[in-house]
């Protein structure tokens, strides 16, 4: 059983250009809402990095420019941006031009701000009658009134004001193209996953069979949801941003750069040691992955197994062996968890100390800088700011690499259910039967192998009259409901042909013909819903025809009984429904449709002899004037049939009727004295009656 569940274990690279072509391929339709995603996003980037800058402007041109020299002209020389006091034009350090007269510097000493003459060479120690201690020396410092002192500040206070509603504006404009883009980039990926969702299950619709005796419901479903929802994860999360961490990181360096090429050769010393960490969290977070892949699908295989044969369980009293083999599967796939969960929680705080340890060296290098002026404060402030977003890519990138990676495995088990082949496909111009067909049918030496040269059907050869009814008998395996199959063109002939009204089925388009075949099963499949629907089955079938078809089969009997009568909830597969009440439903909904052809596929087999006597009286009259197929096990069932094949060993053996064929004493007559050996009617008299 290890390779049913095993499947997972095919996860293939992280990176896979030929799939990842073919995923692009479903974004096509939508390159528009993307591309203009991925315009926001670079919005965004650009608002992401402009915090730091617009600090560092604010830091240095204005918060520290306060307390920096004011280059002193004379008013006529006055520059724009200036302050003019006392006749003098007082000009900020950064704004300099030319040789100022003189220099000076604004002070603020027990409450009160003092302009000093000159530049003091450190701090102001105190200011006496007119003068400024500093350093062993003495400035004049002139006390300025409350409305010069603001004159003064007013410039700065301006800058500060003005980059402070330009810091704002970025960040408004960052949160709603920030908005605009992720439901952008959503409603794209849920579009895609739709239509992805949709060819999945379409291509699913139209596959034969036999692609469903080999492919297990589960996993079949595991492609449409489970896998499509990894790839919606690739196509918001991966597609788009990754160009935001591209941007963010090579904008981020470009900057630095600009800013200080010494600070900048500081931040990146440590990118080697960040290539092999990133590149050996990428290695082991893989394999991790993979091992997490392998026992959840070990260990899904098991709950399934379970929960479908909980009574066979229970029944055996084998509660305690399923708990310990179940213990150690999830114990298995805890571990697993730990492991990777192990591995996620090095690397983050890994990134997390490089980082700080980017940041120490900075405010080494930095503030050493800084204190000898050589770069201003508000310039290490933006490094540092800088520093992070630098190293916040490339976490990201790392997170997106597991995205990628489950993405890649998703993909190619979903590509591998769209590429595979539907075995019966309709000709290029399929021909359509009339609506109303008599029903001949015709099998003119059929051959047929559900795989290889394993013959179930060998050489079968009969002619089915209009209106005729036509029972097929015999052991289990003996070919009796592949020709029920062949009929429906659910399987193609590998040799010998199928007719319908003289045409070859095998040259009919697919739906015209099952529209003129109505199928009764063994195992009856009822939808979720209500009893009416599950009657009509989405076809605009009129309510009183509805009613009809259940009086018929007598379903009526007991669904008039029920709290809401047609209306009635059903369950999935009808599980509050008796074998019996789901079978008499599904004769309604064969009859409601008015087929010209009635296949009953051991229909009668799960029903009690009560409700099958009125089932046969119901099929005395529902199949006059149709032509009418039935396999069965019950030959009490196919008495009054026009006709009956025996098979055996998928070959047909014997044919005539129910007299003729006891009267023959073949294998016929075997089959019916075992059913009925027990019955006190003598063997003997069997053919009278």
């Amino acid at each position: 059983m290890d390779e049913d569940f095993r499947e997972e274990d095919s996860i293939g690279k992280a990176y896979n250009g030929r799939l990842v072509s073919r995923l692009l391929h479903f974004a096509k339709p939508y390159w528009a809402p993307i591309l203009a995603a991925a315009a926001l996003i670079a919005l965004v980037t650009g608002a992401d990095l402009a915090p730091p800058y617009l600090s560092a402007l604010a830091i240095d041109n204005d918060i520290s420019a306060m307390s920096q020299p004011l280059a002193v002209y004379p008013v006529a020389d006055a520059f724009p941006g200036g302050i003019i006091y006392n006749g003098e034009d007082y000009l900020p350090q950064h704004d300099v031009k030319g040789h100022p007269a003189q220099w000076a510097q604004l002070v603020t000493s027990h409450g009160r701000t003092y302009l000093v003459t000159g530049i003091t060479p450190g701090k102001v120690i105190k200011i006496v009658s007119g003068e400024a201690e500093t350093g062993g020396r003495t400035l004049p410092a002139q006390p300025l009134s409350a409305s010069a002192a603001n004159a003064f500040r007013a410039p700065f206070i301006h800058g500060l004001v003005l980059l402070g509603l330009i810091y704002a504006l970025v960040v408004l404009v960052a949160f709603i193209a920030n908005y605009v883009q992720t439901y952008i980039l959503q409603w794209a990926g849920q579009r895609i996953i739709y239509d992805l969702r949709k060819k999945i299950f379409t291509h699913i619709e139209h596959m034969h069979l036999g692609y469903f005796d080999k492919n297990p419901i589960g996993r079949l479903v595991t492609r449409v949801t489970n896998d499509s929802e990894a790839l919606n994860e690739m196509y918001t999360s991966v597609l788009v941003n990754i160009f935001k961490d591209i941007f963010m990181l090579v904008g981020a360096i470009v900057i630095m750069f600009t800013l200080n090429h010494f600070l900048a050769y500081v931040s990146y010393a440590i990118i080697p040691l960040l290539i092999v960490t990133t590149a050996g969290y990428t290695r082991y977070a893989r394999d991790a992955y993979r091992t997490v892949r392998v026992r959840l699908a070990r260990l899904n295989a098991f709950l399934s197994e379970n929960f479908s044969g909980m009574r066979i369980v229970q029944v055996m009293r084998q509660e305690m062996r399923q708990q310990r083999r179940f213990d150690v599967d999830n114990r298995g796939y805890l571990k697993a968890g730990i492991r990777e969960l192990t591995i996620f929680a090095v690397f983050r705080p890994t990134m997390n100390f490089m980082y700080n340890v980017t940041v120490a060296a900075l405010l080494w290098w930095g503030g050493g800088s800084v204190l000898s002026n050589i770069v201003t404060f508000g310039v290490l402030y933006a490094f540092i700011g800088y520093a992070q977003q630098f190293f916040q890519p490339i976490q990201d990138i790392a997170d997106k690499y597991q995205i990628m990676q489950s993405a890649m495995a998703a993909s190619e088990r979903i590509f591998q259910v769209i590429d595979t082949p539907a075995e019966v496909l309709d000709t290029a111009l399929p021909a359509v039967l009339p609506d109303a067909v008599t029903g001949e049918i015709r099998f003119e030496h059929v051959w047929f192998a559900y795989e290889g040269d394993n013959w179930v059907l060998k050489d079968v050869d009969f002619t089915v009259a209009p209106g005729q009814s036509v029972a097929f008998v015999g052991a289990t395996g003996a070919g009796k409901s592949s020709i029920v199959n062949l009929l429906g063109r659910f399987y193609d002939v590998q040799r010998g042909r199928v007719l319908l009204d003289g045409q070859d089925v095998s040259a009919v388009e697919q739906q015209n013909l099952r529209r003129k075949i109505g199928v009764v099963q063994q195992d009856v499949f009822l939808f979720a819903g209500n009893i009416r629907d599950n009657i009509k089955l989405g076809d605009p079938i009129p309510d009183e025809v509805v009613e009809a078809a259940a009086r018929h089969v007598h379903a009526a009997d007991f669904i008039e009984r029920l709290p809401g009568k047609y209306d009635e909830p059903v369950q999935e597969r009808g599980s509050t429904f008796s074998a019996g009440q789901r079978q008499l439903v599904a004769f309604a909904r064969v009859l409601a449709h008015d087929p010209a052809i009635l296949v009953l596929d051991e229909a009668t087999a799960s029903i009690d002899t009560e409700t099958e006597g009125l089932i046969q009286q119901a099929l005395e009259r529902v199949s006059h004037g149709r032509t009418t197929l039935i396999v069965a096990h019950r030959l009490s069932t196919i008495r009054n049939c026009d006709q009956i094949l025996v098979m055996n060993h998928g070959r047909i053996v014997e044919r005539g009727t129910h007299e003729e064929l006891l009267h023959r004493r073949g294998l016929y007559w075997d089959l019916y004295r075992l059913q009925y050996r027990e019955s006190e009617q003598p063997l003997g008299e069997v053919g009278t009656n």
